[in-house]
């Protein structure tokens, strides 16, 4: 069959089978975590550390993103791996000291499963064949540590098979100090362990259950030690006949018949306890315990017919004859010491085991997977490597998933997630919270309202020193409006000036008036002078045309500055002084304009008519002297302030150039600040704006003074380390938690209930009240871990119990035997874990694996009620009645070869102690000690008290025997 069928390492390579069950919490997930940040294939996960002292070089950059590609070409084992040329993801998986880096691979063998061992190999060796010279790599995670425990332990299968069988042969040797009886019982276990090994295997290969490494580790010993058990019993009864002189042949025959029920019965109790195992939801017991079971059905097969045709072959030529032995009579002793003194014998009995016992709720079990690993295990190693770069439990955080029914990326859903990680982080075992709001695991500065304000004051001071950068600008402005209001001053003081020439050109025109008095004067006494009058009249027509252009250019030259300063000149409107001076300047524009010139135009055209002749004299007189007292009227307005008038011209030209000047720096200054008046209007608008939506969003109390503008969340970095905590869909996001205590230990663990509690108690009566929050990692696994093994555990043990006293009780027939059976089982098994509390707890300080107790009790209550229904059948058949001779005659026959087969199981168990895994040696050492207790105390000396002190009651219901009945006598011994 070891031919025909695959071997049983191989078969269990091929199964899938979770430690933890796919619908446990932290496994659905670890399947919701890889559906919205992975790819939706990966199971598990492990992690590639690599580190370089002397700091990452770039070869190992390009190793890094080498080993990304290809690891991705194993398709069959590898179905997820960070890349690390990502520069967010590159800066994110690189320590602050540049000397290590690591990443992150997905496989889709669940840890714990055979599968992943295959898978882990592989990206071990991908890993190594591509890593540079010098770069130190190592692959750890949880799945990994757990390949390494797997693999220590087939390392470890070898190991131990060499030393069980050796133990066991020197002890055959010692007890029957013959060849032919080891031999056989070696050939027969042996044979009994290779088709107990071919059939498990086969079932496995057939899908009849599962099988897992530890499944042929935990078969191989128990098939040695039970296997060898029932060959002892079929020896010990064969050589009982034999010494009564009954024939090899048929003292064979007799014993398997006689010896067959009682081992048939051990065997199933065993059978039926291990099977109840396949309840279970962990893959450890559910993977275990039905191999085991088939493995000891296929042994009892072998034990009841090859051992006593083999010892009926071996009597035949006088090789497995008994040896005299003085055991006999020690067992004689002792069983006569209990039948004295019951009593004694029972406290004596039962008070080391109660205090043993007592130790039970002191048992402090471990769920730490690396414990059973020495430090050179690679993935132990990987642990070392991170610690010494990273913050604590870097790669094994708890991971909290928030899943709502839309996108999670909007200010509000950020600050109630912003909300959830800072009541995380008040957790007194949390050292770190990493999420989309706080990617380095410090809160984002820009998503604070104090940053906010601070952010529409930088706004406001760039619009600020924009401004300062037009004050040059401005202060233009102010000296150009400075210069405009001296050259105003200069005009208007030039404008004064022309007011005081215009009363010197009216003190001037009344000199001018009182020439005019004396040409008229003259007028009068030309009338004497007719002969020269035409002459005169004619020259002084001339000089009045004359005097009348120069005039008319004068009222012309006014007319236009009068009209300048009184329609074009806005400022002369605003100031009194030049108010006043063009008042004054129409004064005289008007004079001249109306009665200065159309007077001399009149005596002009008088003198001239004068000198033709044409007129009357003395009408041309008195149009002259008309004139002339017209012009005179006109001179009083006319004055000296018309030369200074002219004069100060130049002084308000003057004025006029600096205001211009004044004007063009006005204006310049002018186009800065204008320039610089929509950016401030258009930050004053953002500011506003910003501060409005920040007012909202603070305004609501659930945000904890969180805002997250929406244009942050289009900033490419910010997406870039969005992407680690937000899912492609933005419905999923997830905070990653460090626990500042191990990851592995029993705090984490009940850290990780507690921040799901935290989550959902931040998301109470917000938008995200609804949304489902889920808890994974390391500490979270071991969490189920432990919910698992205790319900498992208190699962088997019901099962088994039940089982197990099933079978005492069709065998027995009693259902007092059968309760004081069950009861010494359970107090042996509770003494066997105080035992290893002592040695292991306290005296080692090493805390018992969480396997220990349910392997222990199982293997303890099966075989440990297989000794006593051996003693119990035998009490039956030596005393029925209950007579304390029977009991002494059964316990005394008994004796020896239940304590040899005890031995033999306690140190089959105790082998295990030479592998390198911790944890097999503590079940190993466990079960070694149950035995022992149950050999030399329970069996020994508790059960035959009990039996003697209860006498013919331990038979109940069943009625004694009749006087007529068989007797102890008449029963083959």
């Amino acid at each position: 069959m070891n031919v025909a069928v695959p071997q049983l390492e191989v078969i269990a390579g091929q199964d899938s089978s979770p430690m933890v069950p796919t619908d446990a919490p932290s496994m659905v997930a670890v399947q919701e975590m890889d559906e919205a940040f992975g790819n939706g294939g990966s199971e598990s996960f492990i992690v590639v550390a690599m580190e370089r002292t002397a700091g990452l070089t770039r070869t190992d950059l390009d190793y890094a993103a080498t080993l990304h590609d290809e690891l991705l070409k194993d398709k069959d084992d590898v179905t997820f791996v960070q890349d690390v040329r990502d520069p967010a993801l590159r800066k994110a998986l690189t320590s602050e000291d540049r000397q290590a880096r690591y990443l992150l691979v997905g496989i889709t063998g669940a840890t714990g499963a055979p599968a992943s061992l295959r898978q882990v190999e592989a990206v071990r060796d991908i890993a190594g064949e591509f890593a540079p010279d010098g770069l130190t790599v190592a692959v750890t995670g949880p799945t990994a540590t757990v390949v390494d425990l797997t693999v220590e332990t087939e390392h470890s299968v070898g190991r131990i098979t060499i030393v069980t069988i050796v133990l066991i042969g020197l002890i055959l040797l010692l007890i029957y100090r013959s060849l032919a009886v080891p031999l056989i019982i070696l050939f027969v276990v042996g044979v009994g362990l290779g088709l107990g090994r071919a059939v498990v295997a086969w079932c496995g290969w057939q899908d009849f259950f599962a099988v897992s490494t530890f499944s042929g580790s935990f078969l191989t010993a128990i098939v040695l030690g039970a296997g060898t058990d029932y060959a002892v019993f079929l020896v010990a009864r064969y050589h009982e006949q034999r010494r009564e002189g009954v024939e090899p042949a048929r003292a064979a025959a007799v014993a398997a018949t006689r010896i067959g029920g009682v081992v048939a019965g051990s065997a199933v109790t065993v059978v039926l306890a291990t099977l109840c195992m396949a309840l279970a939801s962990l893959g450890f017991f559910n993977t275990t315990g039905p191999a085991v079971a088939v493995s000891i059905a296929v042994n009892l097969f072998v034990s009841l017919t090859l051992t006593p045709a083999l010892l009926a072959l071996a009597g035949k030529r006088g090789w497995a004859e008994p040896r005299a032995s003085s055991t006999g009579a020690f067992w004689q002793r002792v069983a006569g010491l209990v039948a004295a003194h019951p009593v004694r014998t029972l406290a004596a009995s039962t008070i080391p085991l109660a205090l043993l016992a007592a130790l039970f709720p002191l048992v402090d079990l471990s769920y730490d997977i690396r414990d059973p690993l020495s430090e050179e295990a690679e993935s132990n190693r990987g642990y070392a490597l991170l610690a010494r770069h990273f913050p604590v439990n870097e790669v094994l955080p708890d991971y909290v998933l928030v899943q709502a029914d839309h996108d999670l990326r909007n200010t509000r859903d950020l600050a109630l997630i912003e909300r959830a990680a800072a009541a995380v982080e008040q957790h007194k075992g949390v050292a770190l919270v990493r999420t989309i709001t706080r990617p380095l695991g410090e809160p984002i500065t820009q998503a604070s309202v104090a940053h906010q304000s601070g952010l529409v004051g930088e706004r406001l001071g760039r619009a600020k020193d924009r401004i300062a950068d037009g004050a040059d600008g401005a202060q233009q402005l102010a000296d150009g409006a400075g210069q405009l209001d001296d050259g105003a001053s200069q005009l208007a003081d030039g404008a004064g000036t022309a007011v005081d020439g215009a009363d010197r050109i009216a003190t001037s025109t009344a000199r001018l008036s009182r020439g005019m008095t004396q040409l008229l004067d003259g007028a009068d006494a030309a009338v004497s002078g007719t002969g020269d009058l035409r002459t005169g009249a004619r020259e002084l027509a001339t000089g009045l045309t004359t005097a009348a252009d120069q005039v008319q250019l004068a009222v012309d030259g006014l007319g236009l500055v009068y009209d300048a300063l009184a329609t074009k000149s806005l400022t002369c409107g605003l100031d009194p002084a030049c108010r006043q001076a063009r008042t004054g300047l129409k004064q005289i524009w008007e004079a001249q304009r109306d009665q200065l010139l159309p007077g001399l135009r009149a005596a002009s055209r008088g003198a001239r008519a004068l000198a033709r002749g044409t007129g009357d004299l003395q009408t041309g007189l008195r149009q002259l002297k008309r004139g002339i007292a017209q012009a005179r009227a006109g001179t009083e307005q006319l004055t000296t302030g018309q030369q200074l008038f002219a004069d100060r011209l130049g002084d308000l030209a003057t004025g006029a150039d600096q205001l211009a000047d004044g004007a063009n720096q006005v204006a310049g200054g002018t186009e800065e600040v204008a320039s610089s008046l929509p950016e401030l209007e258009a930050g004053l608008a953002d500011a506003a704006r910003h501060l409005t939506a920040t007012g909202e969003a603070a305004d609501d109390p659930t945000t904890g003074g969180f805002y997250l503008p929406p244009s942050a969340l289009r900033n490419q970095d910010f997406a870039a380390a969005g992407r680690l905590f937000v899912s492609e869909d933005g419905r999923t996001a997830r905070i990653a938690v460090l626990g500042n205590t191990d990851a592995f230990g029993p705090e984490a663990s009940a850290r990780s209930t507690e921040l799901r509690d935290l989550v959902e108690q931040s998301f109470n009566g917000t938008g995200l009240d609804d949304a489902t929050v889920l808890v994974t990692g390391m500490p979270s696994s071991n969490l189920d871990l432990q919910h698992y093994s205790q319900s498992d555990l208190e699962l088997i043990a019901a099962s088994a119990l039940l089982a197990v006293f099933l079978v005492l009780l069709l065998l027995l027939r009693s259902l007092v035997a059968s309760f004081v059976l069950m009861a010494t089982v359970v107090l042996s098994y509770a003494a066997a874990i105080g035992v290893s509390i002592l040695v292991w707890q306290i005296g080692l300080g090493i805390q018992l694996d969480w396997t220990v107790a349910a392997i222990a009790f199982v293997i303890l209550v099966a075989v440990g009620a297989d000794y006593n229904l051996l003693l119990t059948k035998r009490i039956h058949e030596e005393a029925p009645d209950g007579s304390v001779a029977g009991i002494v005659r059964a316990t005394a026959a008994t004796g020896g070869v239940i304590t040899t087969a005890g031995v033999i199981f306690a140190v089959s168990m105790a082998a295990m102690l030479a592998g390198r895994v911790t944890t097999i040696g503590q079940v190993g050492f466990t079960i070694a000690a149950g035995l022992l207790l149950d050999t030399f105390i329970v069996r020994s000396l508790l059960v035959p008290a009990l039996a003697t002190l209860l006498g013919q009651r331990l038979w109940w219901p069943q009625r004694p025997p009749t006087p007529s009945g068989s007797s102890a006598a008449d029963s083959p011994s």
